[in-house]
């Protein structure tokens, strides 16, 4: 399905009839990724899971100008799509980038109930840290406009991903066709105007109140850490490991993962 706010279309899927008594969950994927990730997932019906491909990703607009890229664009854009759908409140459960954004949208949002992050950040803190982010990113998106299959092979070689080939071979093709079937334009959008260098830092807004969980696999340090700093930030957010998983739990460990998200989402309501 498909919607339309400005000049931008965002595709939608819901995983789950929806029933409007129940709770809305709103799914949002990572960089490269698209709302399929969560498609197969073993959900129960007992909330409504609705999946978005972020602007530049999938199904979604790519070819747009690029100010329909920056996040505070898109999350006034995706909040237009909640209200034309009917759905007054809902959670979000957003996965690295799309966490970044799930984050920055829960805490603006009072429609907002609670925000489940999946290895994900508040940004980055500093301005140096951001501007030097920035320049990261700016070559990496260079890059993605180059040589899309290029990028692919880098990146499925990053340290934040080497528990994934544990994965079957089934499993790891459909992440690569996933990750190759996206265009370069909207990729290197994503990073040129809502990478994690330049967006603002969310840092020191941790302590509103407002429920969070925030989920790390064991085998990535990196956002262990991040998760344990956000505690230190806010005691009430809820920091969860998971066994036997790295930086995308939801597809390393699908059923624990389904099972801590629901027992949080009930502990809520």
């Amino acid at each position: 399905m498909f919607k339309t706010v400005d000049e931008v279309t965002y595709y939608y899927q819901w995983l789950t009839p929806y029933h409007r008594e129940k709770a809305t969950i709103v799914c949002l994927h990572g960089f490269t990724g698209t709302s399929n990730t969560f498609a197969n997932l073993p959900w129960s019906t007992d909330f409504n899971y609705l999946a978005i491909d972020i602007i530049g990703h999938g199904k979604s607009s790519v070819f747009v100008h690029p100010e329909n890229y920056e996040m505070t664009t898109v999350i006034r854009h995706l909040k237009e799509l909640l209200t034309s759908l009917d759905i007054p409140t809902y959670f979000l459960l957003g996965y690295s980038m799309g966490g970044r954004l799930a984050l920055a949208w829960g805490i603006e949002d009072s429609n907002v109930q609670g925000i489940l992050l999946e290895s994900a950040s508040p940004g980055l803190a500093g301005k140096d840290a951001r501007q030097q982010r920035c320049e990261q990113d700016d070559a990496l998106a260079q890059r993605i406009l180059l040589n899309l299959p290029d990028f692919v092979a880098y990146w499925e070689e990053l340290p934040l991903f080497s528990s994934q080939k544990c994965l079957s071979n089934e499993k790891r093709t459909n992440v690569r066709s996933e990750r190759l079937s996206q265009q370069s334009y909207g990729l290197a959008m994503s990073l040129y105007m809502m990478g994690t260098g330049r967006q603002a830092s969310y840092w020191d807004k941790l302590v509103a109140d407002k429920p969070i969980l925030a989920m790390t696999g064991v085998f990535d340090t990196k956002f262990q850490h991040i998760s344990q700093q956000m505690q230190e930030k806010n005691p009430k957010i809820q920091v969860v490991q998971i066994s036997d998983a790295g930086h995308c739990i939801h597809l390393e460990q699908p059923q624990t993962f389904v099972r801590v998200v629901e027992h949080w989402l009930k502990e809520q309501l």
